[in-house]
């Protein structure tokens, strides 16, 4: 049996050597470093390693935290192999004079091995993380009375006062559903300007989530870009950029009959997304992603519906005979179009390259006359 080929042991750990002996010539910890964390003076939310964390100081003790210490300490200290796993242990909290914490200390075991075919080993070293105070963005934002990113809803279309306070009040309510640290919402402002609305906020992440979750039911395109919040550029520091989310809305709402790909449609819903229309020529609807229905860059029928009457159905022949009830002529169409209406019923319709197109809404899962009549 082999030995220590120093201590003459003959528990061999690895490379000729027991434990002990090769603990001493390649020690699992090299050299440690100062640790340093800020925390906000307001509201104690933790900066590690370049970005504010979702952790507060109250949370270091908490195993989810216990992952960041040791994230900060595997990064921070130098080691002679790699730990596999490191656990940390209880920690404690250290108040300076004014009451404020000044340091973190605890213990944490290091478990590692040298190479893959010898057992794993341990150590226990203590470490201290020292605590700088700071303000976090969000509490920064706050005391100064800024924003810090805004979303920006622009139409092309000429749009009233009313629809503009319903984005608005949606805005608003989904704002709630990402408070700040203190569980404030983090809406700053909302400024009606014309054809759009300007939403600013106190959080970055607030702003991207929400534009985008008001995008989907609009049919909207949103593009993040950034802009300075001052006049002077050079004064950047003073000035620091500020996320900008563009949603630009479609020069179409709602049951506007379309152009699309050359055919006419009428557009039924935005919704996660995509965007459903109904297909006068198949006569059914189709759903399909809102940005390559965009791309295809689909134009609305600008001749305004009109109301038509229906004098009489013609079973033989599948038409109706309908007047329109504005000039009084007459004009026949597929009786399939308005197949649930009855003689003598009203239903509004857009003249399109020589047919008339009965406008529908689809509230309901079938035509009826309460969708057809307006």
């Amino acid at each position: 049996m082999s030995k220590c080929i120093v201590c003459g042991s003959e528990r061999i750990f690895f490379e000729h050597l027991c434990q002990k002996c090769y603990l001493e010539n390649h020690p699992i910890l090299q050299k440690k470093k100062d640790l340093h964390i800020v925390a906000c003076e307001k509201c104690e939310l933790i900066f590690v390693k370049g970005h504010w964390t979702n952790f507060f100081l109250i949370d270091v003790g908490e195993p989810t935290f216990n992952d960041k210490i040791s994230t900060l300490i595997s990064q921070d200290w130098i080691f002679y192999y790699k730990p596999k796993r490191m656990d940390i242990g209880k920690t404690t909290f250290i108040y300076n004079e004014n009451g404020l914490t000044s340091a973190i200390v605890g213990i944490v075991d290091i478990y590692t091995s040298p190479d893959p075919f010898v057992p794993v080993m341990s150590i226990s070293e203590d470490f201290e993380i020292a605590i700088d105070w700071g303000v976090c963005s969000e509490c920064r934002t706050r005391l100064s009375g800024t924003y810090s990113s805004k979303i920006q809803i622009r139409s092309p279309m000429k749009i009233d006062t009313s629809e503009l306070e319903k984005w608005g009040d949606e805005i608003e309510e989904l704002s709630k559903q990402f408070p700040l640290t203190d569980g404030k919402n983090p809406l700053f402002k909302i400024i009606h300007i014309k054809n759009g609305i300007d939403a600013l906020f106190q959080t970055k992440a607030a702003a991207n989530s929400i534009g985008r979750l008001f995008s989907k039911n609009y049919g909207g395109i949103v593009s993040v870009t950034t802009e300075f919040a001052g006049f002077d550029k050079s004064k950047w520091k003073e000035f620091p950029r500020k996320r900008v989310v563009l949603v630009s809305l479609p020069e179409f709402t709602l049951n506007d009959i379309v152009i699309f790909k050359d055919k006419p449609i009428q557009i039924c819903q935005f919704k996660g997304s995509k965007v459903e229309f109904w297909d006068f020529t198949k006569k059914t609807k189709v759903k399909l992603d809102i940005k390559p229905f965009m791309e295809a860059k689909p134009k609305k029928i600008e001749e305004e519906s009109q109301e038509f009457q229906i004098i009489n159905f013609e079973q033989n022949e599948n038409i109706a005979q309908v007047m329109n009830t504005k000039n009084y002529e007459t004009y026949y169409i597929n009786s399939n179009d308005i197949e649930e209406l009855k003689e003598g019923e009203i239903f509004r319709g857009t003249f399109y390259d020589g047919k008339i197109l009965v406008k529908q809404k689809f509230s309901k899962s079938k035509l009826s006359k309460d969708d057809v009549v307006s």
